[in-house]
């Protein structure tokens, strides 16, 4: 199945499969390749000839057939965009005109949902490489997708800088897409190309020092101090900091070094191989492991889950700031 980066240069190079589904959970990936789609491929002085755009709100499969078929004019290409073509219901008809379009046809199906890939449509567009899955990216690779979205508008972010924006961005990606937007244009003139955590400070908002990134680094470095120091911020900003941001943090550090335990080796290689994650995660996770016994894991693992209830106020009444603190407490005791 081709990549996104795959799509992009065949449209560029115009060597194109005659139809393509961009299918999948992720809208930002099937509109911003849409809209390659449409940039790209019809000229701007054709595209009121040779650029059909439809609605699967308004439209039925008959409709798309109609303009497949159609030849372009005074062009050499016949764009048909069908966005939210999950919508149709009678979508499954295209399937027998996938083998036949025209070589002047490009059929793109914006398809937000999973693809069944039992039906004809999807075993057709298989058939020509005509598919495109937009997956949703889990939050562990969300620093990932950061740090190529700044190297993409030509600047650097350290992997430490990258986890404090993700903690702030979560897995919005339109969100961090415009935030790198905002970035790049703040560094248009200036000598360095290095997004610091100072520039997100100034430019995005997020406090450097104060945020769930740097809650768990010092909860994994067993630095008391630091984490409390920042519990007690948390608690005195409870509105900007709400607990129910932060348990999930840490419940998802725990239960993941839980696995770690269960490796033959405990090394770099066998940790990344496990994980699928960085270098800079690996280290949190052998530095959990040498700090935490897997008994103390499964008991903190376990308390996490209680305070995630006591925050919901069940059998419990204390403010988010105490709970976070008890918990925090506990696991420092381990």
């Amino acid at each position: 199945m081709p990549t996104y980066e795959d799509i992009v240069r065949k449209i560029k190079k115009k060597s194109l499969a005659s139809a393509y589904m961009l299918w999948g959970e992720e809208p930002l990936f099937i509109d911003k390749l849409a809209e390659v789609f449409a940039s790209e491929l019809i000229p701007e002085d054709e595209r009121d000839f040779n650029l059909s755009v439809l609605y699967g709100h308004d439209v039925a499969a008959k409709d798309i057939i109609s303009e497949v078929m159609r030849f372009p004019l005074m062009g050499q290409k016949h764009l048909v965009l069908v966005r939210e073509a999950q919508m149709i219901k009678d979508l499954e008809q295209v399937a027998p005109y996938i083998p036949s379009l025209p070589d002047t046809t490009c059929l793109v199906l914006c398809y937000k949902k999973k693809a069944d890939k039992r039906r004809a449509l999807y075993k057709a567009l298989e058939a020509i490489d005509g598919l495109y899955e937009s997956s949703k990216i889990y939050d562990s690779k969300i620093p990932d997708f950061i740090i190529k979205s700044f190297s993409a508008v030509g600047l650097n972010i350290e992997p430490r800088t990258a986890y404090i924006m993700a903690d702030h961005t979560g897995n919005d990606l339109e969100k961090i897409l415009s935030e790198v937007d905002k970035l790049s244009i703040a560094l248009s003139g200036a000598s360095s190309r290095l997004v610091t955590p100072e520039l997100i400070e100034r430019h995005i908002g997020i406090s450097k020092e104060y945020n769930n990134f740097e809650l768990l680094r010092a909860v994994v470095e067993r630095d008391a101090a630091k984490a409390f120091k920042v519990a007690y911020y948390f608690a005195a900003n409870e509105k900007n900091y709400p607990i129910q941001t932060t348990l999930p943090v840490l419940f998802n550090y725990f239960s993941t070094l839980m696995a770690v335990y269960y490796l033959p080796q405990i090394n770099e290689r066998s940790v990344g191989e496990l994980l699928k994650v960085g270098s800079f995660q690996v280290r949190d996770y052998l530095t959990g492991a040498r700090l935490y016994s897997s008994g103390a894991v499964f008991e903190i693992i376990r308390r996490i889950r209680l305070a995630d209830a006591a925050s919901k106020g069940v059998d419990a009444s204390l403010s988010s700031g105490e709970i976070l603190k008890e918990l925090l407490g506990f696991i420092f005791s381990r």
